[in-house]
């Protein structure tokens, strides 16, 4: 069980994370004014998910297995862009 100032932590990160303004803030302002509000909201719903993916990779250990074991990185890469196509 996570302790309350690593769980507290944790969450301001990702909070950071998703008040940073970026390229996705800018994805999701264009597809918003040229598409309409629908495809402004399922475009956030793909952003959100993506964060989540690095929430969970990030409690998960994915990147204390990246920095031991350097192919590691490699094969994560490729599986993604093998999920791509």
């Amino acid at each position: 069980m996570p302790v309350l100032s690593n769980f507290l932590a944790f969450a301001a990160i990702a909070l950071g994370m998703v008040l940073t303004p970026g390229s996705n803030m800018i994805y999701l302002i264009s597809r918003s004014l040229c598409q309409g509000r629908r495809a402004g909201l399922i475009s956030l719903g793909g952003v959100a998910l993506g964060f989540v993916v690095y929430m969970l990779c990030a409690a998960l250990g994915i990147t204390a297995l990246v920095l031991a074991v350097p192919y590691a990185y490699d094969a994560i890469r490729i599986g993604g862009a093998l999920y791509l196509l």
